[in-house]
């Protein structure tokens, strides 16, 4: 009794560490909610309070197409590397950031990778561009039984927009990266899966994958973070892409999470950050 007691607890403990650290890098991870909500309003508030003016406001034509997005760039005298720095591509979710002010698609996301204490830390370019319709649509895979996310033509303008950026900014090719929320994270594997040669890695978090391009995913590393309450991207989406392709993958799954509760304080801080900048293209 004694001894299973002993395991148990062991077994208890490991999944702890497992959940309060980034170290482990693929793999599946059940994570207890953030208890502390007061901490989280108040990181989210400090996150949001960041000016839009340090992103600088432009727009990007190729053909019939135009993007509008905003930029912003690193300190070069405060970053210990002068030479060349990532590239963060932050893609907004639908609603609201969808339009063309060029200021609503400025949400958590992009102002965390911007904020002093991550550029401190991490110095990076971070790039948001805002769509004016949708930039994913989902339809139901009949085959697995789960939606999945197809790409809309509006998303090869900012491919585009990124390869006009690295032949004229300092930016680290092996170094660019997607992250995005709700739509923003659909996006994401849609671009891992269309741009393998250009992106290092991605974390999509609450959002629906794409099945029809697996084996160009393979040797790409995605974090899937998921609220297991979660009804409006519901959670099984990503429990069967992780189930197809686990291989270099790290699934969070955030148990008592529902879509609009999975900004904590456990995804807020270096992260993020910690986990993506581990890893280049090779």
């Amino acid at each position: 009794m004694t001894s299973t007691l002993s395991f148990a607890l062991l077994v208890f403990v490991a999944l702890l560490t497992a959940c309060s650290s980034t170290k482990k890098q693929f793999g599946q991870v059940l994570v207890r909610k953030s208890t502390d909500t007061t901490r989280s309003k108040q990181e989210i508030a400090r996150i949001r309070a960041l000016d839009n003016d340090h992103f600088e406001g432009a727009s990007f034509e190729k053909g019939s197409m135009e993007i509008k997005y905003r930029l912003f760039k690193p300190n070069q005298q405060q970053s210990k590397d002068t030479l060349r720095h990532p590239l963060v591509v932050v893609y907004h979710s639908s609603g609201r950031p969808v339009g063309r002010d060029n200021k609503a698609q400025l949400g958590i996301l992009p102002k965390l990778f911007a904020s002093p204490q991550i550029q401190k830390s991490y110095p990076a370019y971070v790039l948001a561009p805002q769509f004016s319709t949708r930039s994913s649509d989902y339809v139901m895979d009949t085959t697995r039984g789960v939606l999945c996310s197809i790409p809309r033509p509006c998303l090869e303008s900012v491919w585009q927009l990124i390869d006009s950026l690295k032949s004229s900014l300092p930016i680290d090719h092996e170094r660019i990266y997607a992250v995005g929320f709700s739509m923003g994270a659909s996006t994401v594997i849609n671009s891992l899966s269309a741009r393998a040669d250009l992106f290092a890695a991605g974390i999509s978090i609450a959002g629906i994958p794409q099945f029809d391009k697996l084996d160009q995913l393979r040797s790409t590393p995605i974090w899937l973070i998921h609220g297991v309450d979660d009804t409006e991207n519901p959670i099984t989406s990503d429990e069967r892409f992780y189930k197809e392709m686990p291989s270099r993958i790290l699934f969070w799954k955030l148990a008592d999470t529902t879509h609009d509760t999975i900004f904590t304080t456990q995804l807020l801080g270096e992260t993020l950050p910690q986990w993506l900048f581990n890893h280049r293209k090779k």
